[in-house]
């Protein structure tokens, strides 16, 4: 019976010291100074997500100065998920800075058939051209990923976590980065 303390005791001991995989959620990138960027998610796990045409989404950020952020504003927990988001996403401007690039994000949001603008001003349907559109829960999405078409950025989750790993994905496809095993 001690023997078989011992021996239960010893496996308990020996699973607990086995080292667990680390979430990693902040990264630095060489020549950006002692900027660290931090994630949301474990960027293991975020560069999972599916992405169409890595380059091409690249491409959009590197080869425009202004980015329209897209979503269909009827749903207030989306509303507030994409805020989360957009949030999250200013990290890609603080790394096109320090690549020697300005950026900015023009949100435009949309309520059935009328737009919006950042304050709240119904203007105009604008070209749809050089945008990222978000798309959460209750607003249409149908997985989670990040996609492009021409030259418009797909960002989709199907609840808050899924829509913050494309994000994450989103700003990790920019960055040019792939974590390592």
């Amino acid at each position: 019976m001690k023997a078989l303390a011992v021996l239960l005791f010893s496996i308990i001991f020996v699973s607990a010291c086995i080292e667990q995989p680390r979430e990693i959620k902040e990264i630095t990138i060489p020549g950006h100074g002692s900027q660290v960027y931090t994630f949301s998610n474990d960027i293991k796990t975020a560069s999972k997500v599916f992405a169409n045409d890595e380059q091409s989404i690249r491409n959009i950020f590197l080869q425009n100065e202004r980015i329209m952020l897209i979503f269909d504003g009827s749903s207030q927990q989306d509303n507030a998920y994409f805020t989360v988001v957009a949030t999250n996403l200013g990290k890609i401007q603080t790394y096109l800075a320090y690549e020697g690039m300005i950026s900015s994000f023009e949100p435009i949001y949309f309520i059935d058939e009328k737009w919006y603008d950042r304050t709240g001003t119904e203007i105009l349907k604008p070209e749809l051209n050089n945008s990222l559109w978000l798309k959460g829960p209750s607003t249409g999405a149908n997985g989670t990923s990040v996609t492009v078409e021409g030259n418009t950025i797909y960002l989709q989750g199907t609840d808050y976590k899924n829509l913050t790993l494309a994000a994450d994905k989103l700003v990790l496809v920019v960055f040019n980065y792939e974590p390592s095993s």
